[in-house]
């Protein structure tokens, strides 16, 4: 490994370190911002603002994108699946759950990529790695039992494990698309497709209530202040720094860092929003942390091909 390459590689973990742990912070803002409005208008005020700012980014630093001559299909299905489909995931699953249960769900994402490596990146896999993936599942089975009534939503549960799926789907085609793509221009192509989207959706959705679920917000201290971490911190600098370090971080290694995002956002509802956690949880969330753990460490030692079937070019 050359010395620039071994560069590449530290940035890339410091980025994966920080980039993670933002995002373990941004379940105890949504659900700070979901207290003013409806989790569309949030996300219509989340990439709105998100996209101003990369374009203020791109006048003051003169940041080019070029996209032409390039396949952009593959750029929309990555925007399609992050933002658009992991954050209503997302957004409606944290709304109906604990911020910590969904945290404990997000530890999943490393297991999951494992298994989309395994079907579309080629991953050889090992019967340990199997097993350890299953044993994921039943630490997930845990940690709805400790769920009592008002507490638990299994819509909540499902769209939690859409986001995972999601998010494990996000991994692969960021790294599929560095070889194409800059980090810059698969965030900007990213926040784009969610500002249209979800500013169409945002405004759908306030039909009748526009007052209650825009303008009253708008006069909130505390709403523009989840906004702001949102928009500028959670999603520009921290997704800026995860596609910039899936460049030179294969998706088994990469994913492993979700985890910081489950402790830190499990510490932040126990702490902050004084949210109940029980043994169950305790128990299910070790689990699923020693699973994914189990999984990856292994998955490391496998050659891995980057040939995706589905959009190879």
């Amino acid at each position: 490994m050359t010395t620039i390459e071994k560069k590449n590689l530290r940035v890339s973990t410091l980025f994966l370190l920080a980039g993670y742990a933002i995002f373990g912070f941004s379940f105890l803002f949504s659900k700070k911002a979901l207290f003013y409005t409806s989790p569309m208008v949030l996300m219509g005020f989340r990439f709105t603002s998100a996209f101003l700012i990369l374009n203020i980014v791109i006048v003051i630093k003169k940041v080019k994108i070029k996209l032409k001559g390039k396949q952009l299909i593959y750029i929309l299905m990555l925007g399609l699946v992050q933002p658009v489909l992991y954050f209503i995931c997302e957004t409606y699953g944290v709304k109906l759950l604990q911020t910590s249960f969904v945290g404990i769900l997000i530890s999943l994402i490393p297991m999951t990529s494992f298994l989309v490596g395994y079907l579309f990146l080629k991953e050889r896999v090992k019967l340990l790695q199997i097993l350890f993936a299953m044993l994921s599942v039943v630490g997930v089975v845990f940690t709805t039992l400790g769920q009592t009534e008002g507490q638990f939503s299994w819509l909540g549960f499902l769209l939690i494990i859409g986001s995972v799926i999601t998010a494990s789907l996000f991994n692969v085609l960021s790294r599929k698309l560095a070889n194409e793509y800059t980090a810059f221009e698969r965030t900007y192509a990213m926040f784009f497709i969610g500002f249209v989207t979800f500013l169409v959706l945002g405004l759908i959705d306030s039909i009748g209530n526009f007052r209650e679920l825009v303008i009253i917000p708008m006069g909130n201290l505390s709403f523009w202040i989840s906004i702001i971490f949102l928009s500028g911190i959670s999603s520009v600098g921290a997704f800026l720094m995860v596609n910039y370090a899936m460049t030179y971080v294969p998706v088994a290694k990469a994913s492993i860092f979700s985890n910081i995002a489950t402790v830190i956002s499990i510490i932040v509802g126990v702490i902050f929003l004084h949210e109940h956690f029980g043994v169950y949880q305790l128990i299910g969330s070790i689990i699923i942390i020693g699973s994914v753990y189990g999984v990856n460490k292994r998955s490391k030692r496998n050659v891995v091909s980057y040939d995706f079937p589905i959009i190879s070019t």
